[in-house]
């Protein structure tokens, strides 16, 4: 009789166990889900680190593998895709910005990189996480030259105003990556496809003249491309040369590529969502000179 009991016991507490688990299963299944993928699966630990995938990804520009750069990209939905395709990110003529054009295949040194990272609101169930990789970048052998806006654009430029550039161009950091080039001969940039046809302007009558005068926007920074660098006009109106403005334009020493990562759950692979450049210093006459708001900046 005794042991009947037992057993009726054992059973009746065995019932009610299952009956609060199933009642609870929700809850319990969320925690223990979430408790289980808290911990670092070996998979993880070996997974590649931002900043790795962040210095792959610009040693593939460097390399001008720009089709393997492209494969680092989010692809998800996540990252803004632009109409015109990746492309757009790797020429001058795109006018997109900031723009790698620059870079690739060039050489230049790749610093120390400075990462922080930021888990989403929701990293124990998903695992994603965000970085942003600063690298800095310096040039030696290759020093490229930094433009003036209106040249880079395809103004041209007064001699005292080129000259005033030149002697302090730090201040002017608007379109950066564009105005830098590795050369200043013609040809260097590809003639810009146009973006629409436009269809014929009217023909005025025989005797008449148009009213509204014919304007050419090509070369001005109101939403153009850059182009091969404009002239400079001397007082006497002759052009320097492209060896003569090289002796006075400012020349890249140092810049700062801040790149932008996301990794999607804690197997995936870190992919490059954005970047920018900042924290530019340049080499003058009057030594090198960090870029930025304000007055120009020697540095010490």
């Amino acid at each position: 009789m005794l042991r009947y009991e037992i057993m009726r016991l054992r059973t009746v507490h065995w019932l009610r166990a299952a009956e609060f688990v199933l009642r609870h299963a929700g809850f319990y299944s969320t925690v223990l889900f979430a408790g289980a993928l808290s911990l670092v699966t070996p998979g993880e630990a070996r997974a590649a680190r931002p900043e790795q995938t962040a210095s792959e990804f610009v040693k593939q520009i460097q390399e001008g593998a720009i089709d393997k750069a492209k494969r680092l990209l989010e692809n998800s939905g996540y990252r803004y895709r632009h109409p015109g395709g990746d492309d757009i990110y790797f020429a001058y003529e795109t006018g997109y910005d900031p723009n790698f054009a620059f870079l690739i295949g060039k050489p230049f040194i790749i610093g120390t990189a400075a990462v922080r990272e930021q888990r989403s609101d929701w990293y124990l169930i998903d695992g994603t996480i965000y970085a942003d990789v600063m690298l800095p970048l310096r040039f030696e052998s290759y020093r490229p030259w930094v433009l003036p806006a209106p040249m880079a654009f395809g103004r041209r430029m007064e001699f005292i105003d080129f000259v005033n550039y030149a002697a302090a161009p730090a201040p002017h950091v608007e379109h950066l990556s564009l105005r830098i080039r590795p050369s200043l001969e013609p040809g260097l940039i590809k003639e810009p496809k146009p973006r629409f046809s436009a269809p014929p302007p009217p023909v005025a009558p025989s005797g008449t003249r148009a009213v509204m005068p014919q304007v050419d926007t090509y070369g001005s920074l109101l939403g153009s491309l850059p182009v091969d660098p404009a002239p400079v006009v001397l007082p006497s109106g002759e052009r320097l040369t492209a060896a003569q403005m090289s002796r006075f334009l400012p020349r890249l020493s140092g810049i700062t590529l801040t790149i932008s990562l996301i990794r999607w759950g804690r197997l995936s692979s870190w992919r490059v969502v954005r970047w920018n450049f900042d924290g530019a210093t340049v080499i003058t006459e009057k030594g090198e000179i960090s870029m930025g708001s304000g007055p120009s900046k020697r540095k010490r």
